[in-house]
């Protein structure tokens, strides 16, 4: 089985989520009372929890064969995070200068995408917007750069020159999976269907 599907999964029309980033982190307490804290993880994992109106029964149906074709939690997928899911400020257009993601040395043509969200450690990109992703090299944009679409990794078509700036612009997914293998949907005797619980967590890839 494919470890994650390049297929989004799209919630119903109507639907709401709620969710966001989420750290692990060790906190003993000292006998002074103080605590000691270590963080275990450079980077969070998000969760969202899938909720909402009443499910029509086409909607009902498409949510258990997308279910059902990731083995529940077994496969994962691509899923846009409307907290965020662009290089840009909110509301802002994509710009080829929006992210650093290296800098030229003469020789290297390879750059991976990478999104700075607060965090110490930049966010790896791995699930990219094929069409949306812009690039520029010292402030000049260029189309002459190839993407894999499942790394997030770009090759330009020849190598930056040394000290040179590589910015990039773009929409990306998550990978996801379903956080457990139960589907659960409530069918009332009005013959109204309804999601009781969905939840989904982040993958771990490209770290």
């Amino acid at each position: 089985m494919t470890p994650i599907v390049n297929e989004r999964f799209v919630s119903p029309v109507g639907f709401q989520t709620s969710g966001g980033p989420v750290w692990k982190s060790d906190i003993y307490p000292l006998a002074s009372g103080a605590e000691a804290r270590n963080a275990l993880w450079a980077r969070p994992l998000r969760k969202w929890q899938v909720s909402g109106v009443p499910l029509s029964e086409a909607d009902a149906q498409s949510l258990i064969r997308f279910f059902n074709a990731r083995s529940g939690a077994a496969q994962g997928f691509r899923f846009r995070d409307p907290f965020g899911h662009s290089s840009a400020a909110q509301g802002a257009a994509i710009t080829p200068s929006d992210q650093l993601i290296g800098e030229g040395d003469g020789t290297e043509t390879r750059f991976q995408l990478l999104l700075d969200d607060g965090a110490s450690v930049p966010r790896t990109v791995t699930r990219p917007v094929a069409a949306s992703v812009r690039l520029a090299v010292d402030g000049v944009e260029t189309a002459a750069f190839t993407l894999d679409e499942t790394s997030g990794e770009v090759m330009l078509a020849s190598a930056p020159p040394n000290g040179a700036i590589v910015t990039a612009g773009f929409e990306f997914d998550l990978p996801v999976r379903f956080e457990t293998d139960q589907l659960s949907l409530s069918y009332s005797a009005t013959g109204a269907c309804q999601l009781v619980q969905l939840k989904l967590i982040e993958l771990r890839e490209g770290v």
